[in-house]
């Protein structure tokens, strides 16, 4: 009884403590609107004021009162505390009644202090990230509270991760030989079960993430630029035109050495559609699983840690972003790389180095930015294998070492190649289009690099920023940091990470604040981040290690005994899986444009389910559109119905955005037929007909289609036909 009372003050102590900081933080998080609109929109965040409490007012200028009491929030955080702790006391009881044979001290009353304090335990976080945002405030300092405004919805997804983990480590806690019989069978019996649930819950995540895609492409809400002028590609090789679409200077390797996308031609041939690339899209990011799984459970010993960290992957949001970016872009051929870059891991961890090889080299036709992290892993898997080299034979560390350093050279060179020579060859000498990503620091890899060599503190105060701290806990938080136990593993994406942490897009002009985040940041709300996942995944596998060293012998790892100590340190690689998956899940609530991200069910985001998956009148009256222009036709249109056009003769781009295939003038090609304009989509500078160029400029050329459209589209038809030799 006496020891009962000894555990109970510091436990009361902590649940105190952890009470007044997270209740603080969640008033002041649901009383700022700044900080609450990084978590979810304002109809999603009023419905949360609500339940603790609150009310929300709007005011006539647009302006938000928010009435809130912090007893309130006190009172509801205390409530669900206590209930969880009863839940995991009578379930404890009820649990030690069915082992009355062995000896146990966890009565009720023990079981409820445990609980309370490994679920408030993580709540005494909140304090450190109340004094930020008091000297936020207090200081008026802009960076620092620009960062907060970003990072705040992580860090309140770790604090409930880490106490939604301590709560299902209490409920999992038996007796030691109980312990030792369940991790037992989980090594022989249950590693199918788990796989299982992983295939079924990727074939869920496949079947929404192509529903979503699909009813984009219905709503004629896809950009053609960077998505559909894929499916273009493979059209147009069909049909002799080239490896290209009219959107590119010429052909597309001049933009990129990426072609991994041709081997989905067989498929076109069958199904000549957009829709069949987005389906393998979908496809290729679920299967990630399977090597996730594979490299898991190799390196943890256990399935159900593998089965925690595969799902993690499903509902890790910034692979949400590959799939559908923030500005819709749906469709990126890294999406077909990635499987790839994970089997190659898998592989060479495995020794089946001709498998390995075939993988990397298919990864590396994903785009020429690939080869920095192949060329990484190849370093990373080398210095693995020194340090182990003592658990293989000696010609086996050998061969492994050949092959590994083979890997970096051949990537370093792949890469120099694309960059210096390939791509400039395809732009008639020009550098790579992306330099000018990089803003004040270079406009070629020339430029970048004399910035380097001369000003190296320009480049280094780039790097060493609040944005790149931003970056570090957007990649790491939604699975648990878990990456970070394994920095060696992480030096496979060094390169790539620190390239894209100077990437500075619209932050060239050089008016943001030193936290280089007053603008929506690229990652990981767009794709540059894609060749890192590979890298993140492989040290969160390798961070579930039951040893400090991995022994290879037939391309198997031996696993060590079954001690209890071992069979204990097994159960903690299932508690730290389980806790990336409990971040992926909290971090994709306010991340995730998914169905598991609030803004997926709000009824005034832009990204809500009813404005983008329910198609509108424009998707209607676009058919009677398709209906007055020839298959045979030269079309030039606007971004999104391009969609639509690229079967054509030929598909151009109607914009401000000057061209090659129109020797970069305004307007549109002289071979064009018709040009197709919508007046009502969102990006659509031409509103009506009085807008419209080329009735203003040449009346003489052009005539309007009559349409019934209701003012939708404008359809133009060149009066006297675009022939002669252009047309060849």
């Amino acid at each position: 009884m006496g020891r009962t009372r000894s555990k109970a003050f510091p436990a009361i102590l902590m649940t105190v403590c952890g009470c007044v900081f997270l209740s603080s933080m969640i008033w002041i998080v649901l009383t700022e609107p700044g900080l609450s609109d990084g978590f979810w929109p304002r109809d999603i965040g009023q419905s949360v004021v609500n339940s603790c409490g609150g009310t929300v007012d709007f005011g006539v200028t647009g302006d938000v009162r928010i009435k809130l009491s912090w007893l309130s929030v006190v009172v509801r955080l205390a409530t669900v505390l206590v209930f969880g702790a009863t839940a995991a006391g009578v379930w404890t009881v009820l649990r030690s009644s069915k082992h009355a044979g062995q000896r146990t001290s966890r009565g009720f009353v023990a079981a409820f202090l445990s609980t309370i304090r490994a679920i408030s335990q993580p709540w005494c976080l909140a304090g450190f990230w109340i004094v930020a945002w008091l000297l936020a405030t207090l200081t008026s300092n802009p960076a620092l509270m620009n960062f907060l405004l970003f990072t705040t919805a992580l860090f309140t997804a770790l604090i409930v991760a880490l106490s939604l983990n301590g709560f299902i480590d209490t409920l999992t806690t038996v007796p030691s030989a109980t312990l030792i019989e369940k991790n037992g069978a989980d090594r022989t019996t249950r590693g199918r079960k788990e796989l299982i649930v992983v295939l079924l819950a990727a074939g869920c995540w496949e079947a929404t993430s192509f529903w979503m895609n699909e009813r984009l492409y219905a709503g004629l809400l896809v950009p053609h630029g960077d998505s559909a002028m894929y499916e273009e590609h493979l059209w147009n090789v069909w049909h002799g035109k080239g490896f290209r679409s009219y959107l590119d200077q010429g052909l597309f390797l001049g933009e990129h050495i990426q072609i991994i996308h041709l081997l989905l031609l067989p498929l076109h041939r069958i199904w000549p559609s957009y829709l069949m690339m987005e389906l393998v899209a979908s496809c290729s990011l679920a299967i990630c699983v399977v090597p996730i799984f594979s490299m898991a459970k190799r390196h943890s010993g256990s399935s159900r840690a593998a089965m925690w960290l595969a799902l993690a992957w499903l509902l890790f949001f910034p692979m949400h972003y590959l799939d559908i970016a923030i500005d819709l872009k749906t469709l990126r051929p890294s999406c077909y790389g990635l499987p790839f870059l994970f089997w190659g891991i898998d592989f060479a961890e495995r020794r089946r180095l001709i498998s390995s090889s075939v993988c990397f080299l298919i990864a590396l036709t994903t785009q020429e930015d690939f080869a920095l992290v192949v060329g990484a892993i190849g370093a990373v898997l080398f210095l693995i294998a020194q340090q182990n080299s003592e658990a293989a034979p000696p010609y086996e560390v050998k061969r492994f070492a050949r092959w590994s350093m083979g890997l970096l050279v051949f990537s370093v060179i792949w890469v120099l190649l694309a960059v210096l020579v390939v791509i400039p060859a395809f732009r008639g000498g020009d550098v790579v289009h992306y330099s000018r990503y990089f803003g004040d620091l270079g406009n070629s890899p020339g430029d970048l690099f004399r910035t380097a060599l001369h000003s190296p503190g320009r480049v280094l105060s780039r790097f060493f920023s609040l944005r790149t701290l931003f970056y570090v806990l957007v990649l790491t938080v939604p699975i648990g940091l878990i990456p970070l136990r394994r920095p060696m593993y992480l030096i496979a994406g060094a390169a790539t990470f620190g390239m894209l942490s100077l990437i500075q897009l619209g932050n060239s002009s050089g008016t943001t604040d030193v936290s280089g985040l007053s603008e929506l940041p690229p990652i990981p709300f767009h794709h540059f981040h894609a060749p890192l996942l590979p890298v993140l995944f492989w040290a969160a596998a390798a961070s579930l290690r039951l040893d400090n060293a991995i022994s290879w012998r037939g391309g198997r790892r031996q696993r060590p005994g079954t001690a209890p100590s071992q069979q204990l340190a097994g159960n903690s690689a299932v508690s730290t899986a389980r806790l990336a998956f409990f971040c992926a899940v909290c971090t994709a609530i306010s991340g995730s444009l998914m169905p598991v991200g609030a803004t997926f069910w709000s009824d005034l985001s832009a990204f809500g389910w009813k404005k983008l998956y329910v198609p509108g009148e424009r998707t209607t009256e676009f058919h009677k559109i398709l209906a007055l222009l020839p298959t045979d036709a030269r079309v030039a249109s606007t971004d999104h119905v391009h969609t639509r056009l690229t079967h054509f003769d030929r598909s151009y781009d109607y914009s401000g955005y000057l061209r090659a295939v129109n020797n970069y003038k305004p307007g549109v090609p002289a071979d064009s037929d018709y040009i197709v304009i919508d007046t009502s989509h969102h990006y659509s500078e031409t509103k009506s007909i009085d807008h419209v160029r080329e009735l203003r400029e040449e009346p003489e050329s052009w005539e309007v289609v009559p349409s019934d459209t209701h003012g939708l589209f404008i359809v133009l038809k060149r009066k006297t036909a675009a022939g002669g030799s252009d047309r060849l």
